[in-house]
């Protein structure tokens, strides 16, 4: 996986300009989420960590997009897209953790699409699966409401615990689709780790 420290922020901001600024904005605002919303006290309940970490990653990526200015975009938390593609296409009603898109009613400029999960939450007795059923959804984001980026973040690194989780998706490889416009970032105290889920199945283990 591609590695960016925290103390490169100020080189990676410097080099923002490339074809996909939305994404390395987004790499951008991780790196600023302080460790106090990455370590928690022991006995945390892991919900309410992931929607701390999810409020503060989106004033973070808000911060950086009032300063490059982004035009008729807006970041949001847990909405809904309206229309009957999200209504005939998925069993259940879904709800991004975060999106970059321009409004709620119409699928124009449909650019990122996030879900969030802690590693003590992907560590649980149905954790891979509900990785699995994440990146499931990213994939059907980017092919039925048009997003251009899906982003899985894992809150907190266990080496160990991502070589399994790894392990089984790629036993379930055949169920993703888009997988290389999915990335899976690890946001950790000093660093974040991301890359594509297509090389992630495709590597070596």
């Amino acid at each position: 996986m591609k590695i960016i420290a925290n103390n490169q922020i100020f080189e990676f901001e410097q080099n923002r300009n490339n074809e996909n600024f939305y994404f390395t904005d987004f790499l951008l605002a991780l790196l600023k989420v302080p460790n106090e919303y990455v370590i928690w006290p022991y006995g945390i309940d892991k919900q309410m960590s992931e929607r701390v970490f999810a409020y503060e990653l989106y004033h973070q990526w808000r911060l950086i997009a009032n300063q490059f200015n982004y035009e008729n975009l807006l970041i949001n938390g847990e909405i809904r897209k309206d229309g009957s593609v999200l209504r005939n296409n998925f069993n259940d009603i879904v709800y991004p953790d975060l999106i970059l898109h321009e409004q709620q009613n119409n699928l124009n400029q449909q650019k990122i699409a996030c879900e969030i999960k802690t590693v003590k939450s992907i560590n649980s007795s149905n954790g891979k699966f509900n990785v699995k059923k994440d990146l499931k959804k990213l994939g059907k984001y980017i092919t039925e409401l048009q997003f251009e980026t899906g982003i899985f973040i894992q809150i907190g690194n266990h080496f160990n615990e991502f070589s399994e989780t790894i392990r089984y998706l790629k036993k379930n490889e055949a169920e993703f689709t888009n997988s290389d416009k999915i990335y899976y970032v690890i946001k950790d105290h000093a660093s974040i780790k991301f890359e594509t889920l297509e090389n992630l199945l495709n590597a070596n283990a």
